[in-house]
């Protein structure tokens, strides 16, 4: 579905890069989980995939179409859910063409989807936080994507909210999604993702299993400060420690 081979990314006129050496894969229905430090260059590693920025070096190779859902979208215009959900068909006519009767059907079936149906005619700009989170995912699917890659989508989220897009991702992969997504949360790694991508500070990263990467000495060394990973409840747990 996705390869990623020796990829790094430097802006022109610098001579450190953002990252380098990042190596990863990812097949139909299983879902990445990008963990690292602020400033570590997650979110210019989705643009790289997105082709929003050019790689330095490496290649990245996928099979079938990608849709992309952003951390935070603010609309200048008082768009209806409806109308804000309707312009993930624009990949597929042209960003100015008129949404077709099928644009809506495929509308309103992703907005049921993620369970925003009801709330196909009100205004985007009176969501909560995690509604507008939801809509921004139906959007990506309206163009019926295979690949799938959300930036941080559970920053600023309650606890409940974040439940939801968790629960979102795993249902997109079991529709047979390819799904990459960023956190700060290596618990949500563990319940959702399959693979893990540790991108650290000094440009490099770690890819494999979640069993092998979410260690609590590889989270420790990770983020400098340590993160525990316990065993002792119904479901394992991640969590600091703080001093």
């Amino acid at each position: 579905m996705i390869e990623v081979k020796n990829i790094s990314f430097c802006y022109p006129n610098s001579k450190s890069p953002i990252f380098e050496g990042h190596n990863f894969s990812l097949k139909k229905s299983q879902v990445l989980a990008v963990l690292g430090p602020n400033g570590s260059g997650k979110t210019t590693l989705i643009k790289t995939l997105l082709k929003i920025l050019p790689i330095s070096t490496g290649t990245i190779q996928h099979s079938g179409r990608c849709s992309y859902v952003p951390q935070h979208t603010a609309s200048p215009f008082d768009y209806t859910v409806r109308e804000m959900t309707v312009m993930g068909a624009g990949g597929q006519h042209g960003m100015f063409s008129t949404p077709q009767k099928q644009d809506y059907l495929r509308c309103d079936e992703a907005l049921e989807k993620v369970g925003m149906l009801s709330f196909a005619a009100t205004s985007f700009t009176q969501l909560s936080g995690g509604q507008r989170q939801m809509v921004l995912i139906a959007r990506a699917l309206v163009s019926n994507p295979d690949i799938m890659i959300l930036d941080e989508p559970t920053s600023a989220l309650d606890y409940y909210n974040q439940n939801r897009v968790l629960q979102t991702i795993k249902e997109l992969a079991n529709q047979g999604k390819a799904v990459i997504f960023s956190t700060h949360c290596p618990l949500q790694a563990l319940q959702v993702a399959d693979q893990v991508l540790l991108v650290k500070k000094d440009q490099r990263s770690i890819f494999g299993t979640a069993s092998e990467i979410l260690t609590s000495r590889l989270l420790t060394d990770l983020y400098q400060i340590h993160i525990a990973r316990d065993h002792s409840f119904p479901r394992e747990i991640i969590a600091p420690i703080y001093d």
